[in-house]
This record gives C-alpha cells, sequence and structure tokens, in this order.
C-alpha cells in the first residue's frame, strides 16, 4: 500500500498521520515537542522516531512523500537540515515547510484564506493568488500574542505585581502557584526560567477554566488575547489587500479550548470586516501532504 506521511511539529508535540492515496488515515502517533530553534537535537530525534514507528509498521519503501510542518524552520538553515537529516535516515523525498503554511495548505489548498495559529505560540498565514506570507509568528520574546505562552505570562505577571506590592493573591493566582507547587520568589523564578515554553503554556487550561467558571480576572486576559489576534488576522487582510469576503480559519488549543476568547476574536472581526466566513474545524497540517502530494 502506498502511502504519504504528514508531521506537524509544535511546541508542545508533534503530531504523525500517515494517509493512503485516497486521503484514508493508515497510522497515526503522537511525539515529543519540535522546533528546531528550542531543541535542534531533541527535534531531530523526536522527529526521527515518529517517522520510524510509521514506516516500520507501513514499510518503509511504501512512502512516497513527507511533509514536515515546523515552527522556526525559515530562521537560518533549519529547513535544509531536518530535510538533510530525514532523507539521510529514510531515502524518502522530504518538504520541509514552516507549520503555519503547511497548515495553511491544509485549510485551503490553493485557495485564498488567512489561517490564525494559537497553540503554545501564535501567529497568521495568508495566502492569495498561490502566494503567502507569515504575520506573526515571531516567538514569545518579540510577540505571540494570543497564544498559550502568552497569555500564561500575563497571569505570572500579575502575580508577580502582587508580591511586589504586598496585594493578597487573586483565585487565579492561587490556582496557577498551586499547579507549580510553590509561591516564593525562587519557585516562581525557577519554574519560568526554568521550563520551555511548551511547559509554561500548559498552564492555559487553568486560565481557560477560570473564565469559563466566571473569574473576572482570568476573562480579561482572554478577552485582551482574543483581541491581539483579531487584530493580527486584520493585519493579515490588509498586507495582502483583501477587500472583499474573505475564509479564515482558526487553528490550534487556546481557540478551542477558549470558548470566551473565540468569541471575542470573531465580535472583534465583525467590526472590521465586512464579509467572512469561519472554518472553526480544528484541521490537522498534516493534511497538507495530500495536497502537496497532488502538485508533484
Amino acid at each position: 500500500m502506498k502511502y504519504l506521511i504528514g508531521i506537524d511539529a509544535g511546541g508542545t508535540k508533534s503530531e504523525l498521520v500517515a494517509y493512503d492515496l485516497s486521503g484514508s488515515i493508515v497510522f497515526e502517533k503522537i511525539g515529543g515537542a519540535g522546533n528546531p530553534a528550542v531543541n535542534l537535537e531533541n527535534t531531530v530525534n523526536n522527529i526521527i522516531s515518529l517517522i520510524g514507528d510509521c514506516t516500520e509498521e507501513l514499510g518503509k519503501e511504501e512512502c512516497l512523500l513527507i511533509s514536515i510542518g515546523m515552527a522556526s524552520v525559515e530562521t537560518g538553515n533549519y529547513a535544509e537540515l531536518i530535510k538533510k537529516y530525514v532523507e539521510g535516515a529514510f531515502g524518502i523525498e522530504t518538504v520541509v515547510l514552516n507549520d503555519a503554511e503547511m497548515a495553511c495548505m491544509a485549510y485551503f489548498g490553493s485557495d485564498d484564506g488567512i489561517l490564525a495559529i494559537a497553540g503554545t505560540g501564535s501567529s497568521c498565514y495568508v495566502q492569495k493568488n498561490g502566494k503567502g506570507k507569515m504575520v506573526g509568528g515571531w516567538g514569545h520574546i518579540l510577540g505571540d500574542e494570543g497564544s498559550g505562552y502568552h497569555i500564561v505570562m500575563e497571569a505570572f505577571k500579575n502575580i508577580v505585581y502582587r508580591i511586589d506590592r504586598n496585594m493578597e493573591f487573586d483565585d487565579l493566582s492561587e490556582k496557577l502557584l498551586k499547579k507549580i507547587g510553590g509561591s516564593s520568589r525562587s519557585e516562581i523564578m525557577e519554574f519560568i526560567y526554568g521550563n520551555e515554553k511548551s511547559a509554561i503554556a500548559a498552564l492555559f487550561p487553568i486560565i481557560a477554566r477560570g473564565a469559563a467558571d466566571g473569574d473576572l480576572h482570568s476573562a480579561a486576559i482572554l478577552d485582551k488575547e482574543g483581541k491581539e489576534l483579531a487584530e493580527l488576522t486584520l493585519t493579515a487582510y490588509g498586507k495582502k489587500g483583501f477587500s472583499g469576503h474573505v475564509t479564515v480559519g482558526i487553528k490550534g488549543g487556546v481557540f478551542h479550548n477558549s470558548a470566551l476568547l473565540k468569541q471575542t476574536y470573531i465580535n472583534e472581526l465583525e467590526k472590521h470586516l465586512k464579509s467572512f466566513n469561519i472554518i472553526e474545524e480544528n484541521i490537522s497540517a498534516t493534511k497538507a501532504v495530500l495536497y502537496l502530494n497532488s502538485r508533484k
């Protein structure tokens, strides 16, 4: 059976899905994080391990194409390195793309559209007339507003603000500190500076649950971040010269695990766009391999 492998490598985990040539899923597995800018060695090892598990199950010689979407590969020569490692290990043609570009292909194929992504990090990818452009996606130091990491950091900034001013902790602060197992200056700094982005972003569900339960501070953070994501989308709309109807896809755990943030995002778009439709389905970026194979 001939098949294709698609990999969506993210800051928290990597998803591999293999498809037969009709588009049916024949194998799937979750592996470790895949961001070469954070840790190249771990990223390569995680990706090689995932592909190895798949090819062992389905046969290496039957795989026609591997497509990998990965954050930060447009930096330096990461894309070339990952391609070299994978093709060297398996001898299978491999395409390595920025994760947002690959996800956009999965949502729209070659059609026009804007994809807003909010997971561990955040970005927009906009394509029109067959050409695409990244907006945002600068990483946690320069941006990533609306991402799980940025949202959790906003909550921790409130915590340290309260500590410095001898203020009592609010409910959200107490829940976050309980989760990390400490409330002292050293314990907070150890958690924030001693962990990768994914471990910090993993606290996002506490904030999402808090907002759903009526916590005002949690809701205020998510409302602000939803507006930031909408502003990024509107920037993408203008950057590519859209003037009429547009299709917008939303992807990532932040959108799909916070009804409040998603609704704020949609409300903001409605204020500024006359006509748009939303693809709310969380489509796997791995499906882009089907489109890429059809172009060969």
